[in-house]
C-alpha cells in the first residue's frame, strides 16, 4: 500500500467519479490533505446535502428539491411538447437558451446501448406512459450528435413506436460529436427552432422541416 489506509480509501472513492483515473484521484486526495479542515468539512457537507436533499421529479426525472419540479409544475409550460435530454445539465443549457416552451424528460444516464440499461429502461417506460396519456403531441429528441446520443435517439423512437406522437430532432447544424451540455444557449436556440420531423425507419437525418410550421 503506497499511502496510509484512510488516504487509499479516499483515492478509491474518488476513482468512482466519471472521468477520474488513478492519477487524478491521487491529486485530488492529496489536495484534500492540504486543505484547511473547515474547507474539508464544507466539501463533506456539500456532498451529503447534494445526495440527501435532492430527489428525482416524478414526472420528468430531473433533479429537483421537490417533486414535481418547478418546470413540470409551471402551468405556463406546454405539456404537449416534451424535450428528451440525457441529463440535468442539458436541461440547464436548454433553459438558458430561453427558446423551449414545453417540458422535459430526462434519461439521466449517458445512453450507451452496450452498457447495462436498467435505469434507461425505467426512463423509457416513464416516457411511454406520458405519451400514452394522450397529453403529449410532440417529442423533441435533444440527445447529443455522437454515438451515445444517436443510440439514445433510436431507443427512444423504438420505445414510442406505434404511439400517435410526432417525433422531431434538433437541427443538424449542431457540431458533430459535441455534447449538448457544452453548447452556447444561442446555438441550442437555433437548433430548436430548426428542428425537423424524424422517422428513424426511413430517414435518420429527418427532412420535413420544422414540424411547428
Amino acid at each position: 500500500m503506497a499511502f496510509p489506509e484512510p488516504l487509499e480509501r479516499l483515492i478509491r472513492a474518488l476513482e468512482r467519479f466519471p472521468g477520474v483515473g488513478p492519477r487524478s484521484a491521487e491529486r485530488m486526495a492529496l489536495h484534500v490533505l492540504r486543505s484547511p479542515p473547515e474547507e474539508v468539512a464544507e466539501l463533506a457537507m456539500a456532498l451529503r446535502d447534494a445526495r440527501m436533499e435532492t430527489v428525482r421529479c416524478e414526472i420528468c426525472g430531473n433533479v429537483t428539491l421537490r417533486s414535481p419540479c418547478r418546470i413540470c409544475a409551471d402551468p405556463e409550460r406546454d405539456p404537449g411538447l416534451v424535450c428528451v435530454v440525457e441529463g440535468p445539465r442539458e436541461v440547464a443549457r436548454m433553459e438558458e437558451s430561453k427558446v423551449f416552451p414545453g417540458r422535459y424528460h430526462v434519461l439521466m444516464a449517458g445512453f450507451a446501448p452496450r452498457e447495462g440499461a436498467a435505469p434507461e429502461e425505467a426512463a423509457l417506460a416513464a416516457l411511454r406512459r406520458r405519451v400514452e396519456s394522450g397529453e403529449v403531441r410532440e417529442v423533441v429528441l435533444a440527445t447529443a450528435p455522437d454515438r451515445e446520443g444517436e443510440g439514445a435517439a433510436l431507443l427512444v423512437a423504438e420505445a414510442l413506436r406505434g404511439l400517435p406522437v410526432r417525433l422531431s430532432r434538433l437541427a443538424r447544424g449542431l457540431p458533430v460529436g459535441t455534447r449538448l451540455e457544452y453548447l452556447h444557449g444561442e446555438i441550442l436556440a437555433e437548433a430548436f427552432r430548426g428542428r425537423r420531423a424524424w422517422n428513424p425507419d426511413s430517414d435518420p437525418d429527418g427532412g420535413e422541416g420544422d414540424p411547428s410550421r
